[in-house]
């Protein structure tokens, strides 16, 4: 994985790799931006660190940490950056905690690549307003 400030990064978390690996292809041909991908939460952590980070994009799956503290500690150090939570877990009570965690969007497994580049493109959008404002 490239290190460095990298501008335009979208990080994407699963422990599993092929959801890893299908995500990170679309979303790189799909948007004009680095895409990294790991497997656990202190390279995600680690990554956001170490990047200009405009997306992340967690599993709930992702090894390390439990996936609330991840985000947790992500917003604490990069509130500005939106997150897409993805999830096999329909429960309600799970999709409700995660939400009140501040995140951008909870959506299901697997993954309607369609509506996931809308929703990208929607993150995007909302993180550009929240930038403008921070300008003023």
């Amino acid at each position: 994985m490239p290190k460095g400030n990298n501008r335009g990064t979208i990080l994407i978390g699963s422990a599993e790799a092929e959801v890893k690996s299908s995500l990170v292809d679309f979303v790189g041909a799909a948007f004009d931006k680095q895409v990294l991908g790991v497997t656990e939460t202190s390279d995600l952590l680690l990554e956001a660190i170490d990047n200009e980070l405009e997306l992340a994009i967690i599993d709930t799956n992702l090894k390390g940490l439990p996936i609330a503290k991840t985000i947790q500690i992500l917003k604490k150090s990069k509130p500005q950056v939106p997150v897409i939570v993805i999830s096999d877990d329909y429960t309600v009570a799970t999709g409700s905690r995660i939400m009140e965690l501040g995140i951008f969007y909870y959506m299901y497994k697997p993954v309607d690549l369609k509506n996931f580049k809308e929703i990208i493109e929607s993150a995007f959008k909302k993180r550009a307003r929240e930038v403008a404002k921070e300008g003023r």
